[in-house]
């Protein structure tokens, strides 16, 4: 597994961004609620039969607020909102790197509606192979739809991700084995966190045991650094907050790629 190298160069000039921004939200990860982007907006009605809409100025206005270099877009599914796609391509256009954080099911469907780049990373969520995701979410064939969606995105050229929220259900070994099932699609992250789990739990000292455990499977260090920079950002209250849906031990450093 390869840590792309842009992502690892804008987390470092974001650190030193920070440094000297005042003013503004000092945190790597800004979350943001694809909401802010309702179907109620008129500028949203506008945009879908007028492509030079103002509604680009939404994620200028998000852009002002915050100096982090990621933009972690959750909550509600983004895929449901009708021009995702160019709100992604807005933001990417910005310079900020965007995890589009999916249920995967509308994934194939929608995948032309966004132009690989870099910075843009399709995270699908996953919580075990097919009988267990499809088991939590309640809905028979719902993993061979999510990884065909994966197998698109790949063919299109995108970065994808797979993320894994933990509670106290998650069963190590059965990650484990996803990972490694993931692997033969040549997914290009796994992120782990407990979506704001350690937060909500009064004693999250098991909770905090399995995240560890489990992100140690991920045999990448700079990813298990960024599930850990992810589970950091649930604390930071902020405007565009919204939260994730959900259904450390030493490793070997990984590869860069472009």
């Amino acid at each position: 597994m390869k840590f792309p190298s842009r992502l690892s160069l804008d987390l470092f000039r974001g650190r030193i961004a920070r440094a000297f921004v005042s003013g503004r939200d000092d945190s790597t990860i800004f979350h943001l609620s694809p909401s802010a982007f309702s179907s109620t907006n008129q500028k949203e009605i506008d945009a879908e039969s007028d492509p030079n809409a103002a509604v680009m100025e939404i994620p200028a206005t998000v852009v002002s607020q915050t100096a982090a270099p990621i933009f972690w877009v959750g909550g509600d599914e983004p895929l449901q909102h009708p021009i995702i796609g160019r709100i992604a391509g807005a933001l990417n256009k910005a310079g900020r790197n965007v995890f589009l954080h999916t249920d995967g099911l509308r994934l194939r469907k929608r995948i032309h509606e966004f132009r690989p780049d870099p910075r843009i990373f399709l995270t699908v969520e996953l919580a075990g192979q097919e009988e267990i995701h499809d088991r939590v979410v309640a809905q028979p064939g719902s993993f061979a739809r999510v990884m065909e969606g994966v197998r698109a995105a790949k063919l299109s050229g995108f970065h994808v991700c797979a993320h894994v929220t933990v509670n106290l259900q998650t069963d190590v070994c059965e990650i484990g084995e996803l990972f490694e099932y993931l692997d033969d699609y040549d997914v290009d992250g796994f992120i782990v966190s407990s979506g704001g789990g350690l937060i909500e739990f009064a004693s999250p000292d098991n909770l905090q045991e399995k995240l560890q455990d489990i992100r140690s499977l991920v045999r990448c260090s700079r990813w298990e650094s960024f599930s850990s920079l992810l589970e950091a950002s649930y604390a930071t209250p902020r405007a565009g907050k919204a939260a994730v849906p959900a259904p450390q031990a030493e490793s070997s450093a990984c590869e860069e790629t472009v």
